[in-house]
């Protein structure tokens, strides 16, 4: 690895991606708004809370001070050019409105065609930098019945991946447990295991650990 010793900002801020978007839905009286938010995040279980980071410049940002509530929806790989397009156009000059949706219990618009959705009430915002966090508590999810498991989640290789920089992909086929398969790998190019001697991780003594 090389060190990078930046002055500002950084050259790039990609290096957690990929991330999966979650697809932000707000309506104040008939106009109806959506924004991609890969800067998403579960923050609390009990209460189910969740948080989506929003630049001020944002049109949809605006909407949820002003409504505060709002809708998260997550997609599947095959709505990647409509994910893109509501990301690439501002709700200020274009009619969001006119992608498919239906309205929530809460009165909040989800877009269609995602594999699962919260409505949630704004609880609080943050300022983080250049951007505001909004915590939302769950108050109603939406499940697309056959795409996800018997936990909520996605099946493996369903999800939209964001790279950035207007980059998307899909996740792989399969899933594993790793402290099951110790020297299995989803790419036969890659390594048989990933090694840590002193730390539980060899091959065939691999532990089940909380962080």
């Amino acid at each position: 690895m090389r060190l990078l010793s930046p002055e500002g900002p950084l050259p790039a801020f990609y290096h957690y991606y990929p991330g999966v978007p979650a697809v932000v839905g707000a309506r104040l009286g008939e106009r109806v708004n959506f924004c991609p938010a890969v800067w998403n995040t579960g923050l609390s279980a009990d209460p189910p809370l969740f948080g989506v980071a929003l630049s001020p410049k944002r049109f949809t940002h605006g909407l949820l001070l002003e409504t505060r509530r709002f809708s998260a929806s997550f997609h599947p790989h095959a709505q990647a050019a409509l994910v893109q397009r509501l990301g690439s156009v501002s709700g200020r000059e274009v009619d969001k409105g006119q992608a498919p949706h239906f309205l929530g219990r809460t009165g909040v618009p989800v877009l269609e065609g995602a594999y699962a959705a919260y409505e949630l009430e704004l609880l609080e915002v943050h300022t983080f930098g250049d951007h505001d966090l909004f915590v939302g508590k769950v108050v109603a999810v939406w499940e697309e019945e056959g795409l996800l498991d018997e936990k909520g989640r996605p099946k493996p290789g369903l999800s939209l991946l964001y790279y950035g920089k207007g980059l998307y992909g899909r996740p792989a086929e399969e899933a594993f447990a790793p402290w099951r398969h110790p020297t299995r790998t989803l790419s036969a190019r890659g390594p048989r295991q990933t090694g840590g001697r002193g730390f539980g991780l060899e091959a065939g003594r691999v532990r089940r650990k909380r962080a």
